[in-house]
C-alpha cells in the first residue's frame, strides 16, 4: 500500500507538471488557478519568503464600533452584522462584504451557516464580481458554497461545525467585489493583494472546469498520507528527568522533511505531554521550544486527528510534515522536564535542499500564563516579531472550569505599517470563527473535527475542561517584511474579575535569519503540574472569598451604554448602597426629566430567553419603563426608604433577540412623591442581568 501511494504521488506530480496551458509550473510569472493549487501542496515553497511581494489582507463583519485600542468599543461584540455599504446592482439591493482594486486572490472564505437564528440554515446568496464586470462570475447560495455543496467540493470547501470554509483560490487581475443579496451576517474573507504589475489570470468557470484533473489530484494529495522522500533515522530511548534525546542532522544545505514522535509514560501521560519538550537548533538559532503535546494539539490527553501538516494516529503516533530547511547544521532535541522517566520513539527524515537568499528557518514558539481573569478584557499576544517571516499556523489551548462558552475574542493581526497606524489588517469576528467553525450553542465533543487546514481537536463536555483549536495557513499565510503583532482577544462568555481561564498557545512560523521575537523558552511552566479544573475552581473560590458574585450574572458595569439622551449622565454622583452588590459594582446612571433614556446592547444572543434584572433601590431612585427590543416589559418604581437592590429580581419575561441581540432601554417616567433628587437628578443603578435559555441544556 505504501509503495502504491509513492507511485501515485509521483504520477500525480508528472500530470501536474506536463499540463501545458494550465501547467502548475509552466508560467511562473503568471498567477493562475493551477499554480495556486500547486502552491497549496508544495511543502517546500512555503519555506521560501514569497518573491511576489503580496500582502495578506482580510475583510470581515467585525463590529465597526472598534476603531482604536485607545477608544471605547475596542472589545465590542455583535461582530456579525457589519459590512462596507449597501448598493444597488442590476436593479437589486446588495450588501458589500469585501472590495479590492488591482490584482489579487481570494484565498479563504468562512461563513457561519445559520442566518440571524439557528433555525434559518438557508441564508442568502453570495455574488463574486471580478475585474469590474457587472455580472458575477459566481452567484450561488453562500452556505452551499462554503460547505462544499456547490461546484467546489471537499476538501476545497467543507462543513465544520455550524460553519463552512472555502479554500479554493479565486484570482483576479483588476479587482474583486463580494456581496450578499440579503442583510450581511457573520463572514470572514482572506485575500492576497499583489503589486499592480503582477500578471494574474482572472478566474472563470471555464478555467475552473479545465483544471478538473489538477483539482482532483491536488485534492487527493491533501487528504492521502504519503511517505516523505529522504533519509530516515530513528531513535528509541527511555529518558530520565532532565535527560534528552539529541538528533544531530546532516551537515550542509538540508531540510527536515518529516518527523514522527511517540511518547510512553509509566503513569501520567497527560503530564508527559506537557513536560516533554521539543527543541530545535538550526544554524545556531533555537527556533522551536514547545511541549510535544501542545505542538501536536494534544493537551490533557491523546486525541487522534489528521491535518495537512500534523496528524496523531489512534495509537498515539505524532507526525509533523512542516519542512524545516537549514544552511549548515541542524539539531532536534527532545528533553524531559517532568519528574518521571518516559520512553520516546522518534524518527526524522531529512533531504538535501538548496539554501537561498529567501530561505527561512521554521519556528514554533510557545507560551503559558498564570490563570487569567475574564474581566477586564485585553488582547492576548500570540506573537510579536521583528524582521522578515511568514505566519503559517497556530494552536490555542484553553482550560475552562465551567459549562459555557470561553472564546468570544477576535483575532487582531498587525502587519508591518499596521503597527504605526495602530489598527490591524486582520480583525476577526470571534475565536471559533477564526478556527473555522461557529458558536450559537455551547460546543460539546460532537463539535470536534479535523480538516486539512482547520481543527477543533479537543472540546470539553459543554466546553468544560480542555479545549484545543488549531489552524494551518498556506495560501492564506501571512508574510511580514519588517514586523508583526498577532493578538487574540481574551474574551469569555462569563466576564468577571473572579472567574479564570488557563491559556497556553503555540504559533508556527518561518523567519529569515536575524528575525527576533518575544517568546522565550518557559521551562518552569512546562515542568509544573498540568493545570486542572480543580485548580481553577480554587482560584475562583479564593477570588470570590472577598467578593460577592451572583452565579451567571451579566454584570451591568462591564456593558457599554450604546445610546442615551443628552441630559443623562454616567457616574454623576455616588449611589448609596446598604449590603453587597454582585462583583462589587453598579452601572451608575443619572436622569433629569421624564423621557430621558439609556440603552444597553446585549449581544451574541441566538434564542428566545427569560431575562431578569437586578437594580439598586433607594431614596434617590426614579420610576422607569423597561423595554427590550422596543417592547415594553416592565414599569418599576425603584424608590425605597432604605438603600438596597431589587429582591426578587425584576422579571422582564420571555424576550426574542433581534439581530442576535437584546437592546434594553430604561426610560424615566417620573418619581415617587417620597423620593428626593440629588442635584436635580434621579438615580438608576443597574447591578446585573440574568439570561436564561436552553444554551446549556440538553
Amino acid at each position: 500500500m505504501v509503495n502504491n501511494r509513492i507511485m501515485l504521488f509521483g504520477f500525480l506530480l508528472n500530470i501536474i507538471f506536463f499540463i501545458s496551458s494550465e501547467g502548475l509550473y509552466a508560467q511562473e510569472d503568471e498567477v493562475n488557478i493551477s499554480g495556486l493549487l500547486e502552491e497549496i501542496v508544495d511543502r517546500e515553497k512555503i519555506t521560501q519568503f514569497p518573491t511576489s511581494n503580496y500582502q495578506s489582507k482580510q475583510a470581515s463583519s467585525y463590529n465597526r464600533e472598534s476603531v482604536s485600542p485607545d477608544l471605547p468599543g475596542w472589545f465590542a461584540d455583535s461582530d456579525g452584522v457589519s459590512f462596507k455599504r449597501v448598493e444597488e446592482i442590476n436593479g437589486k439591493k446588495e450588501w458589500v462584504l469585501m472590495e479590492d482594486s488591482g490584482p489579487g486572490v481570494i484565498t479563504k472564505i468562512w461563513a457561519v451557516c445559520f442566518y440571524y437564528g439557528l433555525d434559518n440554515t438557508e441564508g442568502a446568496n453570495i455574488n463574486i464580481y471580478l475585474d469590474g464586470n457587472l455580472e458575477p462570475v459566481i452567484s450561488t447560495n453562500f452556505f452551499d458554497l462554503v460547505k462544499g455543496n456547490d461546484f467546489v467540493k471537499p476538501p476545497f470547501a467543507d462543513y465544520s461545525a455550524r460553519a463552512g470554509n472555502l479554500y479554493f483560490p479565486i484570482p483576479y487581475a483588476k479587482g474583486c467585489k463580494i456581496t450578499m443579496e440579503k442583510k450581511a451576517f457573520y463572514n470572514i474573507i482572506n485575500y492576497r493583494k499583489y503589486p499592480t504589475s503582477t500578471k494574474v489570470k482572472t478566474f472563470t468557470m471555464e478555467d475552473f472546469e479545465r483544471t478538473s484533473k489538477v483539482r482532483n489530484e491536488v485534492g487527493k494529495i491533501l487528504t492521502e498520507y504519503r511517505l516523505p522522500k529522504g533519509t530516515k533515522k530513528e531513535q528509541e530511548k527511555s529518558i530520565d528527568p532532565l535527560e534528552s534525546i539529541i538528533f544531530d542532522l546532516p551537515k550542509g544545505n538540508n531540510s527536515v522533511q518529516e518527523f514522527q514522535f511517540k511518547l510512553t509514560a509509566a503513569s501520567d501521560m497527560t503530564q508527559a505531554l506537557r513536560s516533554v519538550v521539543l527543541q530545535s537548533n538550526f544554524d545556531g538559532e533555537e527556533t522551536i521550544w514547545v511541549p510535544v503535546g501542545d505542538f501536536f494539539n494534544n493537551v490533557g490527553k491523546i486525541q487522534s486527528y489528521d491535518m495537512w501538516e500534523r496528524s496523531v494516529t489512534e495509537d498515539g503516533n505524532m507526525i509533523c510534515r512542516w519542512v524545516m530547511p537549514y544552511k549548515n547544521r541542524g539539531q532536534l532535541v527532545v528533553k524531559n522536564l517532568g519528574k518521571e522517566k518516559v520512553k520516546v520513539k522518534m524518527s526524522v527524515t531529512t533531504k538535501k535542499m538548496k539554501w537561498t537568499s529567501n530561505s527561512m528557518h521554521f519556528y514554533a514558539t510557545w507560551q503559558m500564563d498564570d490563570p487569567t481573569p475574564t474581566f477586564p478584557l485585553y488582547d492576548y499576544n500570540f506573537l510579536s516579531a521583528s524582521g522578515k517571516g511568514v505566519i503559517v499556523g497556530d494552536e490555542w489551548s484553553v482550560l475552562n472550569p465551567i459549562e459555557g462558552w470561553w472564546g468570544e475574542g477576535d483575532e487582531k493581526i498587525y502587519i508591518d505599517e499596521d503597527l504605526e497606524r495602530n489598527f490591524p489588517s486582520h480583525f476577526g469576528t470571534g475565536t471559533e470563527d477564526y478556527y473555522g467553525w461557529a458558536g450559537g450553542i455551547v460546543p460539546t465533543p460532537a463539535d470536534q473535527f479535523s480538516k486539512p487546514f482547520l481543527g477543533n481537536i479537543i472540546v470539553g463536555e459543554k466546553s468544560k475542561g480542555y479545549n484545543v483549536c488549531t489552524r494551518t495557513r498556506v495560501l492564506d499565510a501571512i508574510p511580514f517584511r519588517n514586523q508583526i503583532k498577532f493578538d487574540m482577544e481574551s474574551s469569555c462568555g462569563k466576564r468577571s474579575k473572579s472567574h479564570f481561564l488557563q491559556y497556553a498557545q503555540t504559533t508556527f512560523w518561518y523567519g529569515i535569519p536575524g528575525v527576533t521575537h518575544n517568546k522565550p523558552a518557559l521551562p518552569s511552566f512546562a515542568a509544573t503540574k498540568l493545570p486542572t479544573i480543580e485548580d481553577l475552581e480554587r482560584e475562583i473560590e479564593k477570588a470570590q472569598g472577598s467578593q460577592y458574585v451572583v452565579d451567571g450574572a451579566l454584570e451591568a458595569e462591564i456593558l457599554p451604554i450604546v445610546d442615551k439622551s443628552a441630559k443623562v449622565k454616567e457616574n454623576f454622583s455616588e449611589i448609596p448602597m446598604w449590603g453587597e452588590i454582585s462583583s462589587g459594582a453598579l452601572k451608575n446612571i443619572w436622569f433629569e426629566e421624564p423621557g430621558d433614556f439609556v440603552e444597553f446592547n446585549i449581544t451574541e444572543q441566538f434564542e428566545t430567553s427569560l431575562i431578569y434584572l437586578c437594580t439598586a433601590v433607594g431614596p434617590n431612585s426614579g420610576m422607569f419603563d423597561v423595554y427590550v427590543n422596543g417592547i415594553k416589559k416592565n414599569s418599576q418604581d425603584l424608590y425605597s426608604k432604605h438603600e438596597g437592590v431589587t429582591n426578587p429580581y425584576l422579571n422582564l419575561g420571555e424576550c426574542k433577540p433581534v439581530n442576535n441581540a437584546y437592546v434594553v432601554r430604561f426610560e424615566l417616567v417620573g418619581n415617587n412623591q417620597e423620593s428626593r433628587m440629588t442635584n436635580k437628578k434621579f438615580a438608576l443603578g443597574v447591578d446585573f442581568f440574568l439570561i436564561e435559555n436552553n444554551f446549556l441544556k440538553d
